[in-house]
């Protein structure tokens, strides 16, 4: 053992002897970026934290050190790096700063002129793909540096085109000249398409409680029709989808075709099942949402068929009421709200799938429920029925939905609401817009969803559709007739290696017939069927749902300083939304990525809701809202903390006095006086948003 202390004691110094690499740079590498020359050698920086001048003293993040060895091997990588990617010429040295602790490594790159690519051609695939497209396709470019990766890449391009159509047993045959004097590369790529085949049988492995018929008819694949590599792919995610198994396998069984006239396959698809009965749980925070929590149980394969059961449990306002009042101190975007609408929210859910319904695409889905669902400052509903829906995809992640439900419940609303755009004013006669009734509505609803990863996109698009009619032709009460509908498209686009830039356009609109109430012709939308916007997903920079038409009520008291006549009233001032039938929404976001986990975000929203007078788009009535934000990952997606700033100043907003049972506006009671408004300083402007999930 004392022998032994020696030994290690020495270790230990060589070790605090090696120097930490708090910075690695990289000069004179146009074509190639510091990430993937970072990527290639074995030399790595120092974390953030073990960097910054400003923290590294602390102590905190991982320590990179200097392998000297390594350092030279390092200057062989990238050279080869760069040979690879055209350039025959490159030269690489290496910059070193050390101190008694720390190394500062510089990489200085000479790219030299590369070999360019001069003529690209394709031969033997005229008459199955279109060549032009198969050019735009090929990472190869006729001009740009001769890269042997890119050259790779592009035989693997044209073996995936053909085998879209139904060639899976293509053969790319390369071949180029390449003159380093000259400095270009002539590009030839023959095709033997081979045969064009078709799918004779399907074989089905590893089943043991599914029926094989659920997995062939998940199958992109069918016997009789054309082979594509892209029903092979999505075959197999499908089958994942379903969520019965843990591993999916699906290919062709044959690897060469037995001869030239071979134009027959056999696929295999090989599966795994999970478990089948799953139970999950969760629970969260959120601004307007206070504490949450949700608890699911799922049946898969229920009864056979591949049927699904559902079985769901979700409850919001934790600690906002009663029992558990704890909106002062943790919910303290709800310290204002009505009592009303701080009871707990639920949703009780049973619901049941059958897939292949009428065809293997589709399927039906029909849910029971019971929910109280509140909106802050604007209503709280509560109802129970049911949703019957079909759904079938037209394409794959491209479904278009048609449902039927009806529910029977009622909607609370501020009595404020139906006096704004009603004008009834008395209490007692809004209760009849309250009171419970039967509500039927049918909705076609259109999908198609590109974006990848759907949590967190980085790429691609997703442009929704939907129309929704409710009336008595359907089941509905006489007062709930409209037509609404509703249009998103949303666009997200790589800028570099760390950078987002996405955005988003909405707009919706709803109509009603007029209907004969006390005299007047009205026409009434429900409340909850309204649009609002502003807060987390919409307009940062506003309150939750403030963005639109709002309404503020003063409560009449025995003393203040507001005179009505002879007396003195006043009372708690409270703010309304009321919606509108009309939305318009667009939004620009900016990420950056700082490391693995957090990202960074600028943004800037803009939105109008209104009630529709005499055309839908009002410029004067847009606002706009910056804001910075912070993302971080998680399982269930990016927590985001996001700020927006107000420029605007407080909005006007019709104000009522409530004396009793009536509403009284206040240009009524006072002419020649304007109204009160809530006071915002500098610091109000700003809104900070909690939540899961972008934006968009």
């Amino acid at each position: 053992m004392l022998a032994g202390v020696p030994t290690a004691l020495r270790g230990q110094n060589d070790e605090e002897r090696r120097l930490v690499v708090r910075e690695l740079s990289f000069e004179g590498n146009a074509t190639i970026d510091d990430h993937t020359l970072r990527r290639s050698i074995a030399t790595t920086h120092s974390s953030w934290f073990a960097r910054s001048p400003a923290v590294r003293w602390i102590g905190f993040g991982a320590k990179s050190y200097l392998d000297e060895t390594e350092l030279r091997r390092d200057v062989l990588r990238v050279e080869a790096l760069y040979r690879l990617s055209g350039f025959v010429d490159a030269a690489v040295d290496t910059l070193v700063r050390r101190t008694e602790t720390d190394a500062y490594v510089t990489f200085l790159v000479d790219e030299g002129e590369p070999v360019r690519v001069t003529t690209l051609r394709v031969s033997g695939v005229e008459d199955l793909v279109s060549v032009e497209e198969l050019y735009r396709a090929i990472p190869l470019r006729v001009g740009e540096p001769f890269n042997r990766l890119l050259f790779r890449a592009s035989v693997d391009t044209i073996r995936t085109r053909l085998a879209e159509r139904g060639h899976p047993y293509a053969e790319v045959y390369r071949n180029f000249d390449l003159r380093e004097v000259a400095r270009t590369a002539q590009i030839e790529f023959a095709v033997d398409p081979g045969p064009r085949v078709t799918v004779d049988t399907v074989l089905v492995m590893g089943t043991d409680l599914i029926d094989d018929k659920v997995v062939r008819n998940t199958l992109w694949l069918q016997p009789g029709r054309t082979y594509n590599w892209r029903h092979q792919y999505h075959s197999q995610l499908d089958l994942y989808r379903t969520g019965m198994f843990n591993y999916v396998n699906v290919g062709i069984v044959d690897t060469l075709p037995d001869g030239p006239d071979d134009s027959l396959v056999t696929i295999r698809a090989q599966v795994s099942e999970g478990p089948l009965r799953r139970f999950r749980f969760g629970a969260g925070y959120g601004t307007v949402d206070c504490f949450r929590g949700h608890t699911a149980w799922t049946a898969f394969n229920f009864t056979g068929g591949g049927r699904r059961l559902d079985l769901f449990a979700g409850f919001s306002k934790i600690g906002a009421g009663e029992p558990l009042n704890f909106e002062q101190s943790v919910c303290p975007a709800l310290r204002d709200e009505e009592q009303e609408r701080l009871k707990l929210n639920y949703n009780l859910t049973a619901g049941i799938t059958q897939p292949f319904v009428f065809h293997r695409r589709a399927s039906a889905t029909l849910a029971l429920f019971a929910e109280r669902h509140s909106e802050l400052q604007a209503f709280v509903r509560e109802a129970v029925g049911g949703e019957l829906s079909w759904s079938y995809r037209i394409a794959w992640r491209t479904p278009i939905t048609l449902s039927y439900s009806l529910a029977y419940g009622s909607t609370k609303a501020d009595p404020v609401t139906f006096c704004v755009f009603l004008n009834v004013c008395r209490v007692e006669d809004t209760r009849i817009f309250t009171e419970p009734a039967f509500r039927a509505a049918v909705t076609v609803a259109f999908v198609k969803e590109r974006r990848e990863p759907v949590i967190d996109p980085v790429r691609g698009s997703r442009f929704t559709a939907e129309l929704r009619f409710s009336g008595p032709l359907v089941g509905s009460d006489s007062l709930t007739q409209f037509l609404k509908g509703t249009v998103e498209y949303a666009s997200h686009h790589r800028v570099g290696r760390r950078s987002v830039v996405g955005w988003r356009v909405k707009v919706g609109a709803i109509v009603a017939p007029e209907r004969g109430f006390e005299g007047q012709d009205l026409r009434f939308v429900p409340v909850d069927e309204r649009f609002y916007a502003g807060g987390p997903n919409t307009v940062r920079g506003f309150p939750f749902n403030e963005l639109g038409p709002i309404v503020r009520v003063i409560e009449a008291g025995e003393r203040d300083s507001i005179p009505v006549g002879d007396t003195l009233v006043v009372g708690n001032t409270r703010t309304s939304a009321v919606g509108g039938n009309d939305i318009f929404l667009a939004n620009v976001e900016w990420r950056y990525s700082l490391s693995r986990t957090v990202t960074a975000a600028v943004f800037v929203d803009a939105g109008q809701v209104i009630e529709r007078e005499t055309k839908f788009f009002a410029l004067s009535r847009l606002r706009i809202t910056p804001g910075v934000g912070v993302r971080i990952a998680s399982p269930l997606g990016p927590i985001r903390f996001d700020v927006g700033f107000n420029p605007y100043p407080v909005e006007d907003a019709p104000t009522y006095v409530q004396v009793g049972d009536a509403l009284i506006l206040w240009q009524d009671l006072f002419p020649d006086v304007d109204p009160p408004k809530p006071e915002r300083d500098f610091l109000d402007r700003f809104r900070i948003n909690f939540s899961i999930g972008q934006a968009f």
